[in-house]
């Protein structure tokens, strides 16, 4: 009922390429009921790799490798396997012949060095590869299934349900496992704890607990059982939550919050003009990102300096020398000016202090004013966001689209948000 996902490579060890590899499988497993008792990374080291391998079967029914299939010399997956094993390596010929129709489909000359790529431990079986060269390995101690997949993602996740998926059924016994994510911006993670405290117990099923990416606030559930049971807890454990987070939430599962916006505006026939400042033009690189923006996207501004506040806004020299260019009143004019520019019907402004320098004791770095003119007024919110520049930045685009969500709904930030 448990796995451990062993991931090989010295470039995943050091850092210089991130592991996604580990976070699929792991996302396969838990479908089918199958949970993961641990995700371990080894290099490029056969004595390392057969370690891992030999621990891994001392503990798990099911061992998932990935990596280390290639036709170099530091390719050594095989060798440690076959070690781990306590058996030697063969020459698959159904495997070579594999690889020889391959190149020949390709036009090119094999080279000596892929035939290292047919070789298999002599009590294993090597897996067909539908998207490159290197085969698969299934063996199996007797008490551990062992599969090893190459480490090319697209390669590795054709394998995995091609020729893997359809043998597991053994391992998870007809018991599922369901995920759900609702996602919120604008409530701290504590708040949310808070609300949903007495759901989030330890050891329960479903189990529900929050992560934190870019400043969005995931609910997460995870329910476990034959899966008519699971869906039943996910959608009860669901209800639950919309009723104590309410409209925080923005959207479920993998919808981001510039696609929640999005299909808001084409809900209400809506159209948005944006004019930034601190931003530096990130609010519009978000909202034009989702597929079919031109229908509600007008026009966008990236007024950094005083001078084009004044020329492009019509901010006045007056309001800017009397509040400064980070302040409400510059906020509320540059969202003013661009709404009847861009002849549109909603415009949102931002002017902050981004940082890393700039901030002062009444102006901290952090401080963002974000402005949104409309067909009710205009509104001004507050905001002081702490990280660095980068994460400012973001926080400020991401409330700037939070406030129009609500404001298409009728809603209230400051309420909402509270």
């Amino acid at each position: 009922m448990s796995a451990i996902i062993l991931s090989i490579g010295d470039e995943l060890v050091s850092g210089l390429t991130v592991n996604t590899n580990a976070t699929w499988l792991s996302r396969q497993l838990s479908s089918i009921g199958i949970s993961t008792l641990r995700q371990v990374t080894v290099g490029d080291d056969q004595n390392a790799i057969a370690a891992a391998i030999r621990e891994a079967c001392s503990q798990c029914p099911l061992v998932l490798i990935s990596g280390g299939l290639g036709p170099t010399l530091d390719d050594v997956t095989r060798e440690a396997l076959a070690a781990a094993l306590g058996t030697t390596l063969v020459e698959d010929p159904a495997a070579l012949g594999q690889l020889e129709a391959f190149f020949q489909r390709i036009h090119r000359p094999m080279a000596p060095s892929n035939r290292r790529q047919a070789q298999r431990p002599l009590t294993g079986q090597c897996l067909p590869n539908s998207c490159g060269t290197a085969p698969g390995l299934f063996a199996s101690t007797g008490s551990t299934d062992i599969f090893v997949v190459p480490g090319v993602p697209s390669e590795m996740q054709a394998m995995f349900s091609e020729s893997i998926l359809p043998r597991l059924g053994r391992h998870s016994k007809d018991m599922v496992t369901r995920t759900y994510r609702l996602n919120t911006f604008g409530i701290g993670e504590s708040v949310i704890g808070q609300r949903i405290a007495d759901l989030m117990v330890r050891g329960s099923n479903p189990s529900i607990g929050t992560t934190v990416h870019e400043g969005v606030v995931s609910v997460r559930i995870y329910a476990r059982g034959p899966a008519v049971l699971a869906d039943a807890m996910v959608h009860e454990a669901r209800e639950k939550i919309i009723n104590r987070l309410g409209k925080a939430i923005f959207s479920q599962q993998d919808q981001s919050l510039e696609q929640a916006l999005a299909a808001l505006l084409n809900q209400y026939g809506a159209t948005i003009a944006v004019a930034e400042s601190c931003t530096g033009g990130l609010l519009a690189q978000m909202l034009t990102s989702v597929p079919g923006a031109s229908r509600y996207f007008q026009r966008g501004w990236v007024t950094y300096s005083d001078r084009s506040k004044i020329d492009e806004l019509g901010v006045s020299q007056e309001l800017l020398q009397t509040h400064g260019a980070v302040s409400e009143p510059v906020a509320a004019a540059m969202a003013q000016g661009a709404l009847p520019k861009a002849a549109s019907q909603w415009a949102l402004s931002i002017t902050g202090i981004a940082g890393p320098d700039g901030g002062t004791a009444e102006k901290p770095v952090g401080l963002v004013y974000i402005g949104l003119a409309g067909p009710k007024g205009i509104f001004v919110r507050r905001n002081v966001f702490t990280g660095d520049r980068g994460g400012i930045r973001r926080r400020s685009a991401q409330m700037a689209m939070t406030m129009l969500r609500l404001h298409l709904q009728g809603l209230d930030p400051d309420t909402v948000l509270a």
